[in-house]
């Protein structure tokens, strides 16, 4: 809506300007040789109402755009270079319009008249524009409200021009004299009003010196050349005295403005250079610190630090010195080779303090024994400690070459720039942990969905044997094993170990084992057998820190028989008659042993099956589940609570016991993978309700906490 009506505003104002230009332009037609006072007056209100809705227009249209000073001023020197070709060329170009064209036309007048309307509208329209720069230029960088000076200065502007209309009457000149002459103090104390010029840098500030002399001295001349002697003046005159009254202060103005800005801007020269250095170091400040919220490469951020470190101190070259696990190196060098940044870096770590006391410090290379070993002659340090919570990580180093040396601005830059560099850099190295953390996250992700498709989707269905399992890893993914393999028609084979370690390492080797056993259990039906050749497999894959507890059953529906080997695996318990036994024959872990001696100590032992047995496999995660006083759960315990329960179906058994494990370390993070195996054995599937029960999924649980 506010574009709409600033759109509206300045369509009002051209069109008012050209609507008054158009009045302008009949009304010389009609009454341009009238000399009536009214006439006169009419006519200057005619001229002053179509520069005004001119400026008005302009300053819509160019306020619209970023002002630049220095643009401003190349303007009213073109617009002065226009007005000196218009005057000095004016004198030949009338004379041959008011000589020759008054013998060839029949009606010389018309064509007088529009040519004297069309040079008055182009003066019009240049004195407007160079009135309008002036009065930016005095608004420009301005912190007080100053619009009173310069409107009043206006006002009598206007006053003076309009008091031209006297001119007939020479006992009347006094009042458009007094006009100018108040004009003219107005101008004086206007013109030190400049504010912008301590905004330029020193680049600007030489550029605006001789463009101030240049346009001073087209001032200077055009004031000259506009006399009533010169024929540019007879008819400027003749179109509106107002309009060459207006110029004229324009030129005074020009004059007395410009040169107060060749003065003010030769006494800037000397300090601009200052200027210019606070000014990058206050920009370099604030680019880098929009860069602490942005995500930047470690490397990319300290690049762009010694980059930015140069221009802050006005350096000759930059480097980090990195503090990583007791090693320093040198990053991010700028404008120095390796072999002179590792020479002066070993220098700064002598010189420097470190710890929370740390501080940015000036040293000099005078009295470093390996100066003589420079390829380039460094002569001065300017050092800075990047701290991270008063942990000194590395330090910014700034050099100079030759007799330069570093003072106390040079110091305060550098120290507060280290200050910036610090908080981004960790923001980084907090950035980049994160992204290691997310991917070690997603990669956790992967992981463990593919241990969930090792592992057994659901439990086998059997007629004669009820399965309950639950996996509870320590970790995102874990090192316990367990899986059942159909056999035969009449035999059905399974298998538990736990995996020395946790984590990844460990889950790795699990799901080797998923493979060693799956395969070996295809052509061999003997526990003991398959452990043996499961430990020669091993040995190609496990290290001296691995090892791989395990133990290995196979269940003869028709014999109604358990055979099992046990590779230093917990013990399996079986529940009979309300009675606990602990089935431990002998072995040791997979991958401690590859010689005769793994095999002399394993056992195979083979168990009758009678009604209702309940045998259970477990991993020591169990058992070995602390509390805040860091006891163990204990086989007790656990013997305990599958005792009481042995009655009831192997599903509510294995809930109750992870509910007391649970319960048992709610306090304590669990520290080792859980995995539980129950089964239960029946002979006669129509006593107790037993064909009620129904087989269930293995249960993939939440840690234990």
């Amino acid at each position: 809506m506010n574009f709409k009506i600033a759109d509206l505003t300045k369509n009002i104002k051209f069109q008012s300007f050209i609507g008054f230009a158009i009045i302008l332009f009949f009304f010389k037609l009609i009454f341009g040789s009238n000399e009536s006072i009214f006439y006169r007056i009419l006519n200057e209100l005619f001229v002053i109402m179509t520069a005004s809705f001119f400026i008005m227009y302009m300053f819509d249209v160019i306020r619209a755009k970023k002002i630049n000073p220095l643009s401003l001023i190349m303007n009213i020197g073109i617009l002065n270079a226009v007005i000196f070709f218009l005057i000095t060329f004016s004198d030949s170009i009338m004379k041959w319009v008011f000589g020759n064209i008054q013998q060839r036309l029949i009606k010389p007048d018309l064509v007088i008249s529009i040519v004297s309307y069309l040079y008055g509208f182009l003066f019009i329209s240049t004195v407007s524009y160079i009135f309008f720069t002036f009065k930016e230029l005095f608004f420009l960088k301005q912190k007080k409200n100053v619009s009173t000076y310069f409107n009043t200065m206006i006002i009598f502007f206007l006053a003076a021009s309009f008091a031209s209309v006297l001119n007939p009457y020479p006992e009347l000149n006094y009042i458009k004299t007094t006009f100018i002459i108040i004009s003219v103090m107005l101008i004086i104390v206007n013109s030190i009003r400049i504010s912008w010029i301590a905004f330029l840098s020193k680049k600007e500030k030489v550029s605006l010196l001789i463009l101030s002399v240049v346009i001073l001295i087209l001032f200077c001349v055009n004031i000259a050349n506009s006399s009533d002697t010169h024929l540019h003046g007879q008819v400027l005159q003749s179109f509106s005295t107002s309009l060459d009254q207006f110029m004229n202060l324009m030129m005074i103005y020009g004059i007395i403005y410009f040169g107060i800005l060749f003065f003010t801007t030769l006494f800037h020269i000397p300090t601009a250079e200052a200027y210019d250095r606070k000014t990058q170091e206050i920009s370099s400040l604030q680019y880098f610190s929009k860069l602490i919220t942005q995500v930047l490469d470690f490397k990319e951020l300290t690049e762009t630090v010694t980059e930015i470190a140069i221009k802050v101190c006005n350096s000759h070259a930059a480097w980090i010195i990195w503090i990583d696990n007791g090693e320093t190196r040198p990053l991010a060098k700028k404008n120095i080779g390796i072999v002179d940044a590792n020479l002066i870096s070993g220098y700064i770590l002598e010189k420097m303090k470190s710890g929370p006391d740390a501080k940015t410090t000036l040293l000099s290379l005078d009295k470093f024994e390996g100066k003589v070993k420079l390829s380039e002659k460094f002569n001065s340090l300017a050092v800075s400690p990047i701290k991270t919570h008063n942990e000194v990580k590395g330090y910014l180093a700034a050099a100079k070459r030759n007799d330069f040396i570093f003072d106390d601005d040079d110091k305060d830059a550098i120290d507060t720039f280290s200050d910036y560099a610090s908080i981004a850099i960790e923001n980084s190295r907090l950035l980049e942990e994160s992204i290691e953390k997310e991917r070690l996250e997603k990669e956790l992700d992967v992981a463990r969905e593919i241990q969930r498709k090792i592992l057994p989707s659901k439990n086998p269905q059997l007629e004669r044997i009820k399965i309950s399992t639950v996996f509870i890893p320590a970790f995102e993914v874990g090192g316990d094993y367990y899986d059942f393999f159909e056999l035969s028609e009449e035999k059905f084979g399974f298998v538990i170990a736990d995996v020395s370690g946790k984590g990844i390492s460990a889950a790795f080797i699990m799901a080797e084992l998923k493979g060693i056993f799956e395969s070996l259990s295809k052509t061999i039906e003997r526990p003991k057998e398959i452990l043996v050749k499961a430990n020669e497999i091993l040995h190609r894959t496990l290290d001296r820190k691995s090892f791989v507890s395990a133990a290995y059953g196979v269940i003869d529906l028709k014999e109604e028989t358990l055979t099992i080997s046990r590779a230093g695996h917990c013990p399996v318990i079986l529940i009979r008659d309300k009675e606990v036994q602990n089935i431990r024959p002998s072995g040791i872990g997979l991958g401690l042993n590859f010689t005769d001696h793994f095999i002399n100590t394993l056992e195979e032992v083979k168990i009758d099956l009678k009604e209702n047995d309940l045998i259970v496999l477990y991993t020591d995660g169990i058992t070995e589940a602390k509390n805040i006083k860091l006891d163990d759960f204990g086989n007790l315990e656990f013997e305990k609570i599958l005792l009481e329960n042995s009655d009831k179906h192997v599903d509510e058994i294995s809930n109750k016991v992870i509910k007391d494990v649970s319960l048992f370390s709610q306090n304590i993070s669990q520290h080792d993978d859980i995995t539980l195996v129950i089964f239960r054995w029946k002979q006669n599937l129509n006593l107790d309700g037993e064909n009620k029960w129904q087989n269930s999924a293995p249960q993939f649980q939440t840690k234990v906490k």
